[in-house]
């Protein structure tokens, strides 16, 4: 029997999915933000708040839309056009992230989410289905496809889905930058509560895409993605 949002077990394996402690190894992988270190140009907190902004907002047309568009596949019933459904949606989410760092910090986290998620929700044939595809090779692997499936396949809705990832890839990425900078807890904390009406902006605004969109990106961020890979010295893997 399917969970619903109201249940114990549905809100457990959203906050289980949103802990910061989730061991994806997305502390190795700054997404471009290192790059922004390098440069001078993120040395606070309030213009790691500016960065985060706009990292959230172009997120709207790469994983977040990822995340929607893998909790809309979960709600189908589980047949071959659904595993068609999940093998495109999975090839585009890899070939549409141009840095190679970036794809390779997808895969590997989308990896380490195929062996997390089924433990979390064993009995979703969906998520079975695409993360033992993962596991064996067959698919690339994405944390947000991932995650979109196991919040809809535990009974959320695609909105809760896509707010519940992209706080989560917020906590992560403060955290990385309350390292890399550094901040203190304090600051982090208050810039994540400031991330929250930027979250649900961005949440409005997945609402209204669909296939066509993927893939968009900021220029400025997709060039520090791809220079990373050349800085002498990195602190994260990209």
């Amino acid at each position: 029997m399917q969970s619903t949002p109201t249940d114990g077990r549905a809100q457990l394996v959203m906050m289980h999915l949103t802990d910061s402690a989730l061991p994806t190894g997305g502390f190795s992988h700054s997404f471009g933000l290192e790059t922004y270190l390098h440069r001078e140009l993120v040395t606070s907190a309030e213009n790691f708040a500016t960065w985060l902004r706009g990292y959230i907002h172009q997120s709207a047309y790469n994983d977040a839309l990822v995340a929607c568009l893998a909790a809309k596949v979960a709600k189908q019933p589980f047949d071959d056009s659904l595993r068609d459904q999940l093998r495109r949606l999975d090839q585009l989410a890899h070939i549409t992230l141009i840095p190679r760092q970036i794809r390779t910090a997808n895969s590997a986290m989308g990896q380490r989410m195929a062996k997390i998620a089924p433990a979390v929700l064993p009995d979703s044939p969906v998520l079975s289905y695409y993360c033992a595809g993962v596991l064996a090779g067959d698919m690339f692997g994405s944390p947000a496809l991932t995650h979109g499936l196991t919040l809809s396949a535990a009974g959320f809705d695609v909105t809760s889905a896509v707010r519940s990832y992209l706080m989560q890839m917020t906590t992560s990425l403060t955290t990385n930058a309350i390292r890399g900078i550094p901040l203190g807890q304090d600051s982090g904390q208050r810039i994540l509560s400031e991330m929250h009406q930027v979250i649900e902006d961005t949440v409005t605004v997945v609402a209204t895409l669909d296939y066509i969109d993927l893939g968009t990106t900021s220029p400025g961020l997709e060039i520090a993605q791809m220079t990373h890979e050349t800085h002498r010295s990195r602190m994260f893997m990209s």
